[in-house]
């Protein structure tokens, strides 16, 4: 019964189609889900980068007749060849007279450029970038926004120092695109907030100074707080960077080397300070230094010589949390400082990249000894080598890179993103990451987090034949030369996408989603000993309904199976949504009722949703249950944004001692005041 319930959910939304509309300004939604639902080395720290760059250039879009190839890449809404089809557009005909004339770029389509309309514009007018920036720190707009969040009941069991509340300040400054600077402070739930191991305040500070296309050869300053890449991510990816997703042919890495941070996030981003110079047309010169305070898992040796034995630490602790006194004796217990250099040759059709990293700790990394840990970094230096390039010609791109890290271990991973007609546009990408390769802060394109014990084949389509259709497609296929957490043996997967999506008009649009992942773990099943494929598949129905220009309905189901060993179990969800934003009025809001029912853990479903502003929710349930969320937004007036949000879980979970029934709730509130 409950399956025919959520199949009704999915039919509710087929309205009429001929409904006119305006602007889709949620289109980065799905691009959101893309990216983050099955990327399991993204954080949200990276999904509020994403989301801040897009909100900037939202307030002040980005002008496509004077855009280069980083700062259209940075916006990851278009592939690598989308970007270079629109550059040799416009190298061949000039500035562009209006955005009409974006739909003779080949390669884009009538829905990527409403996507990118709202971010970018074409403009004729004075080059803005004349203007001195030193005029920045006292022009442009200002944004203030304090959150405030609590959990019901709190979403920790131990004994923790502080309330069950989250809070969050952030001041941002902008300016012309060129300037950024500002101040963020936040505090997790349980964290002490002006008393016990807080008593100077919040738990995490961070500030930062970004400035760029300063002309001359000093092109890009960042001071404070900063993300940086190099690459393809084999030496180092701290930015958001998108993994496997149904954006099927988005898998290079590219836009800025440098950007300002100012997420919340308390673990991947550097402190200190990083530049970038430009010496003529051909050369370009980036280096950075970072020296922070970071948590680890320190280890005091119980040797009776204390005064000889060495104190090491054991990991690296990224979630954030100061809350208890385990998380609190881990809190800025060592030292890490890293410096980097980056040198390019550039050319019309391609560029040449030489990249150095160097990191020190005032401590040891000694993990603890097991079989998987074999061949990862010990010690208190680490560095490594790499160059990455690139080359174009007409409608392909080959793109890679290749790193060495100080052990002598070599990983390279090298694509090709080629475009046979212009409605196709494949991509073809090979890695292959040794078991010793040793690199803190690499972020590749990969099946696992790092770049270490992987070696696969990555084939994606974007197909785009029939008007209003749109197929995407990838097979993954890998291995692991060693062994894994909870993979006792060298193993193998492979995994396949395909997405067809269809677009009736701007007030309708509607896809199917297939997936399935295989992949090889320990038995823990009864009777069987080694090995054994663990296959997930993954169904769903998808679809949006604008009804008017200020009602929406989004609707899905989908069923998730899982087999192992001839032993099967499933799960579902089924949810339908009203985006509500009536024209004319100050107050809009979203709201979503789900239901699920999942067999174990295994079958767990997750369903992104629509957070408040700068923040991603991707929930994973497990059990039997509901959840509704309500997100509300008022604007005031042209300078005060309130926004407040309400959700509320209902479950039997799958896997419990007593089979109770729980329930979450969370309150969560902010204010923006733009001036």
């Amino acid at each position: 019964m409950q399956y025919l319930y959520g199949a009704a959910l999915v039919l509710a939304c087929f309205c009429p189609l001929g409904i006119s509309a305006q602007v889709d300004e949620n289109a980065t939604t799905e691009l959101l889900e893309n990216f983050f639902r099955d990327n399991e080395q993204a954080t949200e720290s990276d999904a509020q980068q994403f989301l801040e760059n897009l909100e900037i250039y939202r307030n002040r879009p980005l002008d496509l007749n004077r855009a280069g190839r980083d700062e259209l890449l940075g916006l990851h809404l278009l592939n690598e060849l989308q970007v270079e089809n629109f550059l040799t557009y416009r190298d061949q005909f000039g500035p562009l007279l209006n955005e009409y004339e974006l739909q003779a770029v080949p390669g884009w389509s009538l829905s990527d450029i409403r996507t990118m309309l709202q971010f970018s514009k074409v403009s004729t007018g004075l080059d803005t970038r004349n203007v001195s920036i030193l005029r920045g720190f006292y022009e442009g707009s200002n944004e203030l926004l304090l959150r405030w969040g609590r959990p019901d009941p709190p979403n920790y069991t131990t004994s923790v120092e502080g309330e069950p509340n989250s809070w969050a300040f952030r001041y941002r400054h902008t300016f012309d695109n060129r300037l950024r600077l500002g101040f963020t402070a936040e505090n997790d739930p349980g964290e002490a907030l002006f008393s016990g191991s807080n008593k100077h305040g919040f738990d995490f500070y961070s500030a930062h100074l970004y400035a760029r296309d300063l002309g001359g050869t000093v092109h890009t300053i960042a001071l404070g707080d900063y993300s940086a890449r190099f690459g393809q991510g084999l030496l180092l990816q701290t930015g958001f960077a998108p993994g496997k997703s149904a954006e099927t042919v988005s898998v290079l890495r590219g836009g800025r080397k440098i950007n300002a941070y100012s997420a919340f996030g308390e673990s991947f981003f550097f402190r200190g300070a990083a530049a970038e110079f430009r010496f003529g047309k051909h050369f370009e010169l980036t280096a950075l230094y970072s020296n922070r305070l970071r948590d680890g898992n320190v280890v005091t040796p119980d040797s009776v010589d204390m005064e000889f034995a060495e104190i090491v630490f054991s990991s690296l602790q990224t979630s954030g949390y100061h809350r208890t006194q385990s998380e609190i004796a881990d809190e800025k217990a060592l030292r890490e400082q890293v410096g980097g250099v980056s040198a390019s040759f550039i050319w019309k059709s391609g560029h040449f990249t030489a990249n150095g990293l160097y990191l020190h700790y005032d401590k040891p990394w000694n993990p603890a000894p097991a079989p998987y840990r074999q061949f990862v970094f010990r010690g208190n230096e680490l560095s490594g080598v790499s160059i990455d390039y690139e080359w174009r010609r007409r409608n392909w791109i080959f793109n890679g890179e290749t790193a060495r890290s100080d052990n002598g271990a070599v990983a390279s991973l090298n694509a090709l993103l080629f475009s046979p007609d212009r409605h196709v546009t494949l991509t073809a990408l090979h890695r292959s990451f040794p078991k010793d390769y040793q690199s803190i802060y690499a972020s590749p394109f990969a099946e696992t987090s790092g770049a270490a014990n992987e070696q696969g084949m990555y084939l994606g389509a974007d197909i785009r034949y029939i008007r209003r259709w749109q197929i995407n497609a990838y097979a993954d296929i890998w291995r692991h030369p060693w062994l894994r957490f909870g993979v006792g043996a060298p193993s193998r997967g492979r995994e396949y996408l395909l997405r067809v999506l269809w677009t009736k008009s701007k007030a309708f649009s509607a896809y199917v989603l297939w997936q399935r992942e295989i992949k090889e773990r320990d038995s823990d099943v009864e009777g069987l000993a080694g090995l054994l494929e663990n296959q997930r598949d993954r169904l769903r129905f998808h679809a949006n309904c604008r009804v008017s220009a200020g009602l929406e309905f989004r609707s899905r189901i989908e069923w998730t199976f899982y087999e192992v060993a001839g032993l099967n179990s499933r799960g579902y969800i089924a949810y339908q949504e009203a985006v509500v934003r009536p024209l004319g009025s100050k107050v809009s809001g979203v709201f979503r009722y789900a239901i699920f029912d999942t067999e174990n853990f295994d079958t767990r479903v997750f369903a992104f949703e629509n957070d408040l502003f700068s923040s991603i929710s991707i929930p994973a349930f497990s059990g039997r249950g509901t959840r509704f969320y309500l997100n509300l937004q008022w604007r005031v007036s042209r300078w005060l944004r309130l926004e407040g949000r309400y959700e509320q879980t209902d479950q039997v979970r799958a896997v419990t001692t007593s089979g109770q029934t729980g329930r979450e709730r969370y309150w969560k509130l902010q204010a923006r005041f733009r001036f």
